[in-house]
């Protein structure tokens, strides 16, 4: 039972899952909405969607992450479960998703759907084409806080989610490209299209700054336009993002190769967690 459970844990990428749901609480709250309830099952829902589509992209790419030592030991090219097997799970999950986020509303579940659509059946296929899959890339990862804005009655069309997914778009850009100059030679002998150079090229580094600065800058536009109000949520941010552009500019120009390769994305992933709970943060309080 423990090591069945390990095996789906690790089959839906639960970190990655949970950061996914994250982002779409981020967006209910984000709506205004406050009910628990409803705020659970938008978070179920993207999990359940978000594990589905993690488990079709390993089946998808088993022949590829059987090439690559840092997905050689996922469930499917360590043969620790069967094709088979794992699309009953992706059904099972596709499925209990789909079905918990119409419970929310059906232009949740439509999204969420879509969002599957857009990351397995355009991402995920490109990724061998072209470099520039990571603009649809991007765009999946703008989607969940849209699904959790619409969960929570807002209207897709509303100025402050299209800033948010903007955001989160944006922010996407620098983590897909920071992931490709970490595993830049695996990837390659996978047979992904990657265009950024090694980590110690200047290009390359100037490429990433550009994009944390720009990425930055759209952070700055939530206060801007009042979409962050509280005096103090709105220091944090400035105060985040002086922080973000300084200490990406001393990581990556500064220290040593190895140093970059191992800290700059986690550096990246911790700076977006801070800055979403800083937007959640000031709706809760103006609920007070």
């Amino acid at each position: 039972m423990n090591n069945t459970l390990f095996i789906l844990t690790r089959l839906i990428r639960i970190k990655l899952t949970l950061a996914v749901a994250l982002s779409a609480i981020i967006g209910y709250v984000f709506s205004g909405a406050d009910e628990l309830g409803l705020a659970a099952l938008v978070a179920m829902g993207v999990v359940l969607l978000s594990g589905a589509s993690s488990v079709l992209n390993q089946i998808q790419e088993r022949d590829e992450d059987a090439l690559m030592e840092r997905t050689a030991k996922r469930p499917i090219p360590a043969g620790q479960i069967t094709i088979n097997k794992a699309r009953l799970v992706f059904i099972v999950l596709l499925v209990a998703g789909s079905l918990l986020l119409w419970l929310v509303n059906n232009a949740s579940a439509i999204i969420g759907v879509g969002t599957i659509l857009l990351y397995n059946g355009i991402y995920t296929p490109l990724k061998k084409h072209t470099s520039l899959a990571i603009f649809p890339g991007g765009l999946v990862g703008a989607l969940p806080p849209v699904i959790g804005w619409v969960g929570g009655g807002g209207a897709i069309t509303d100025p402050a989610i299209t800033m948010l997914a903007g955001f989160m778009f944006l922010w996407q850009i620098p983590h897909f490209l920071l992931l490709a100059v970490k595993y830049r030679e695996q990837y390659r002998r996978a047979g992904f299209k990657v265009s950024v150079g090694a980590v110690a090229s200047r290009q390359t580094r100037l490429l990433l700054l550009l994009w944390v600065v720009t990425t930055s800058f759209a952070a700055l536009f939530f206060p801007f336009f009042g979409l962050v109000q509280n005096p103090v949520i709105v220091a944090a941010i400035i105060l985040l993002n002086s922080l973000l552009i300084f200490a990406f500019f001393r990581i990556a120009f500064i220290r040593r190769e190895q140093v970059l390769k191992d800290q700059l994305q986690h550096f990246v992933s911790i700076y977006m967690v801070i800055f979403l709970l800083l937007i959640a943060a000031d709706s809760l309080l103006l609920g007070f």
